[in-house]
């Protein structure tokens, strides 16, 4: 049986009581009689911690639910009263809440992850490319097979290549995506029309469409932050800074708002939350730079803190974004919160990201956001769930003149 000392519960939290409070305005209060997405977050992350047996959880602040959060209080030196105060929340997220006796011993998923994407798949009849995937010639080709899961777009000026990814017995389904592009079809973002940037929402889908984008994936959700009166980071979009109001770096809660910049060399980097000012990252020479976090690869190796199983170690749909050299990226897209993809831990996604030759990557805004439209179409998710977003990040235009 593990013992847990009273002074030893009293010394962590002193120590990290600066790194809760700070995060706590992240949250609201959850109690008795409340329900909706942020219980059922709570929720799943408590089932990790051991304070749930099942993920077959609802969205409800029952009886149950304070009965359990309770339990949490008790385990962690705090007081019993069954509320899940934003200090409370942010200490369940930051992973250094004392789990549970039975909490379940994580494992990696899926168990043998695939090899990345190869030519070797690639139709037969696809027209000669180069080197870098790029098609030689004038022309557009698209080939779309959704049976087996395989997306592809090819021009002289972008390489776009979606595989689908499926892990039954791990109810897992993913996206992986291989991105070329060139300095005359470099990756832009696309703002929601309004007065003020972020403040409209439209569906990603409609995004996409309004600005004949070849591929549309999720990016920060800003303006989610912006909303509801939140930190929103440091946000550059095409070159205009819409917000320098960031966090400390290292600081716990997700989104910690860590920072991918992309510049007009077509190359990305990492950067912690307070690394630079907006204005500084445009004399650096930065386009865009996305706020959300946590690093998951920096210089060719995967951030330590992903690794450890006590880092927002839950599943949940994913979205990441890395390079693998200058105009040359790769992105994950994980379905999760269905039966049959349940999500992914930080730890894989980091993983996974390094595995496909990622030197830089992000883990970007997941959860109900992640959206993966390619040619107007949305293929991670139907539209009955699909979420209103205010910006998305895309690539190529479409012309309509494609070969298929």
């Amino acid at each position: 049986m593990r013992i847990v000392k009273l002074f030893s519960i009293l010394t962590v939290l002193v120590l990290l009581s600066g790194l809760c409070c700070a995060a706590a305005e992240e949250y609201v209060t959850l109690q008795k009689g409340v329900s909706g997405p942020a219980v059922l977050k709570l929720k799943q992350a408590m089932y990790y911690l051991g304070y749930f047996t099942s993920l077959n959880l609802s969205e409800s602040y029952n009886d149950v639910m304070v009965e359990r959060v309770k339990k949490l209080q008790k385990n962690n030196g705090l007081t019993e009263d069954g509320i899940a105060t934003p200090e409370l929340q942010a200490l369940v997220y930051s992973g250094n809440c004392i789990p549970a006796e039975n909490a379940p011993a994580p494992t990696p998923l899926p168990t043998e992850p695939p090899a990345p994407l190869s030519p070797d798949g690639m139709p037969q009849d696809m027209p000669e490319c180069d080197e870098k995937g790029l098609l030689k010639g004038d022309g557009e080709y698209v080939y779309i097979d959704a049976d087996t899961g395989l997306w592809i777009y090819k021009s002289a000026e972008l390489s776009v290549v979606i595989k689908k990814f499926i892990a039954p017995t791990d109810k897992l389904i993913w996206f992986e995506l291989d991105i070329v592009c060139t300095p005359e079809c470099p990756m832009k973002t696309y703002l929601s029309p309004g007065r003020v940037p972020g403040r409209a929402y439209k569906s990603p889908i409609a995004l996409s469409k309004d600005n004949n984008v070849i591929l549309g994936i999720t990016d920060d959700f800003f303006g989610h932050r912006l909303n509801n009166n939140k930190r929103m980071g440091i946000i550059v979009r095409e070159g205009t800074v819409i917000s320098n109001e960031t966090i400390a770096s290292d600081r716990e809660g997700l989104p910690n708002l860590e920072v991918l910049a992309q510049f007009a060399d077509g190359s990305l980097k990492c950067f912690r939350s307070a690394a630079y000012t907006a204005e500084e990252y445009i004399e650096m020479g930065a386009v865009n730079t996305f706020a959300f976090g946590p690093i998951l690869v920096s210089n060719g190796e995967i951030d330590q803190r992903v690794l450890s199983k006590n880092y927002y170690h839950y599943r949940e749909p994913r979205c990441a974004l890395g390079m693998i050299e200058p105009y040359h990226y790769v992105a994950l897209i994980v379905k999760g919160r269905v039966d049959d993809s349940k999500g992914i831990y930080m730890d894989w996604l980091a993983e996974r990201m390094h595995a496909l030759g990622a030197v830089e990557a992000l883990n970007l805004d997941g959860g109900g956001t992640v959206a993966l439209v390619f040619m107007g179409e949305i293929l991670n998710k139907t539209t009955k769930n699909l979420r209103n977003v205010t910006s998305i990040i895309g690539f190529g235009q479409m012309t309509g003149d494609t070969e298929e």
